[in-house]
């Protein structure tokens, strides 16, 4: 069936996603299934999983068994609960299994949610209506990808994704993991978007952090990747008392990326010789550099001009000296584009919150 989240720009005919494809404003106004997570009723789908969410139940679960997470930092608890699936200690063990466990269960929770649509879910998402729903239903395969999908904790996820949808007895979702998230959206943009036996500068601006890249490309096949050190993501905020703060804030968010990209560049063009076109994963609904100015913390750069690409291009060109491209593509459908060879599937990533796209969608 047609893809109903899936916009068509009226300028050059490509193909978008937009808010309404957002599963962070989803409400789980009705469990598909009880006696497994009772509580998480009337959540948000972030409130019941995300990374957030998991470290406060890390921090819960430690204090309760005596686990010492001193001298550990919050962003290296998914990680360390991953490691201690396997770890000799039994209170380090048993903290992992009951946290992965808890979060397993919701996460297929929630795909079961997705996949039976019910009338009280379906009245809580007032902007889908039943070919959304339809469309969810008709999907094959999810694949999951980013930190919380990765080794151990993402293959336990899928055993208890099966067992949720086991017990209600619904056909599950096909589940695939792909353990190495953190560069999947770079390698989509540039399978999907670069041209032929080119090298080019990818960069993934997320919330947290940005990645960079040069990635080369020969004979149809992704011949060579080299990463920079990844960077802070700076002046994310998002709420502002007026709009004059607002703008400022977008002024050193700007000018942060301009460096960023200008150093970037100069570096990759050490190591080969760099197409002009720069492509960029963001984490933003955009469409033809045009920004979507009312989520997240990107949102406020589109107070500097309709077409922030545009904007962009012009800035870069004057720092590098040459007449640079800017490709600005959502987040999760960059990471979408690697696994076009699936078929009738949704790619989500597993993060702060949830990242969502479609592998049959086609950015031109």
């Amino acid at each position: 069936m047609k893809n109903p989240f899936v916009s068509v720009s009226e300028i050059d005919q490509t193909e978008y996603l937009s808010e309404r494809c957002s599963l962070n404003r989803m409400v789980l106004k009705k469990l598909p299934l009880y006696g497994i997570e009772d509580e998480i009723e009337g959540m948000t789908f972030p409130e019941i999983f995300s990374t957030p969410a998991l470290i406060a139940e890390v921090h819960a679960v430690s204090r309760q068994l005596g686990v010492d997470l001193s001298g550990k930092p919050d962003y290296l608890l998914p990680q360390m609960v991953d490691e201690s699936l396997h770890s000799d200690n039994a209170r380090y063990r048993q903290m992992a299994k009951r946290v992965v466990k808890k979060f397993g269960n919701r996460l297929g929770l929630l795909l079961l949610t997705l996949k039976t649509g019910e009338r009280e879910n379906r009245l809580g998402r007032g902007d889908w209506d039943d070919d959304c729903w339809a469309y969810w239903r008709s999907l094959d395969t999810v694949i999951l990808t980013g930190g919380l999908a990765s080794s151990m904790l993402g293959r336990r996820f899928k055993e208890c994704i099966h067992t949720v949808f086991d017990t209600a007895r619904v056909k599950a979702y096909r589940i695939v993991l792909f353990d190495n998230g953190s560069y999947v959206g770079m390698m989509g943009l540039a399978q999907q978007l670069m041209q032929d036996d080119s090298a080019s500068l990818v960069l993934d601006l997320g919330h947290t952090g940005c990645k960079r890249a040069v990635i080369r490309k020969s004979g149809g096949e992704l011949t060579e990747f080299i990463p920079q050190d990844s960077l802070p993501s700076l002046y994310m905020q998002s709420r502002f008392d007026n709009e004059e703060e607002k703008r400022a804030a977008a002024l050193r968010l700007h000018r942060y990326l301009v460096n960023t990209i200008t150093a970037s560049y100069r570096v990759g063009q050490t190591a080969a010789s760099l197409s002009d076109t720069v492509l960029i994963s963001i984490a933003n609904y955009t469409h033809n550099g045009l920004l979507n100015s009312r989520r997240g913390g990107y949102a406020k750069l589109s107070l500097l001009g309709s077409d922030y690409a545009k904007v962009l291009e012009e800035d870069l060109s004057g720092e590098l000296h040459r007449d640079i491209k800017i490709r600005l593509v959502h987040d999760s459908t960059a990471s979408a584009l690697y696994f076009s060879d699936y078929e009738r599937s949704a790619c989500i990533t597993l993060g702060t919150g949830f990242g969502v796209g479609f592998t049959d969608i086609n950015p031109g």
